[in-house]
């Protein structure tokens, strides 16, 4: 017989999987590209900490759990997510852009918008 994964472990990486999908729909890049061990074009690897950020806004994956869905080490995906952040204080558009993504990906992964 073969071997089981981990329902946990599978989730995660589905939820990591939804965040890529979202954020390369939206920003018109190739889930392959960033998908690649190297950081390549400015707006991929932005567009990946877009993805990390949704995926630890939305799933509460730890910093650990999203450094292995990615391909990163922990230090490059804390700071993806502080960058994040700090542009999303500094600018309301992108904030408002990143509220709409958030809720996107809730209402994909089957997560009641919240009234």
């Amino acid at each position: 017989m073969g071997q089981f994964q981990d329902p946990a472990a599978f989730l995660t990486a589905q939820r990591a999987n939804l965040a890529q999908f979202i954020a390369c729909q939206i920003y018109g890049v190739p889930l392959e590209e960033m998908r690649r061990p190297t950081r390549g074009r400015p707006l991929v690897a932005r567009a990946r900490q877009i993805a990390v950020h949704l995926a630890r806004s939305v799933f509460s994956m730890t910093h650990r759990q999203l450094a292995a869905e990615f391909g990163r080490d922990r230090s490059t995906v804390k700071h993806a997510c502080q960058q994040i952040e700090r542009m999303r204080e500094e600018n309301a558009e992108f904030d408002s852009t990143l509220r709409w993504m958030e809720a996107l990906l809730r209402r994909a992964a089957g997560f009641e918008e919240a009234a």
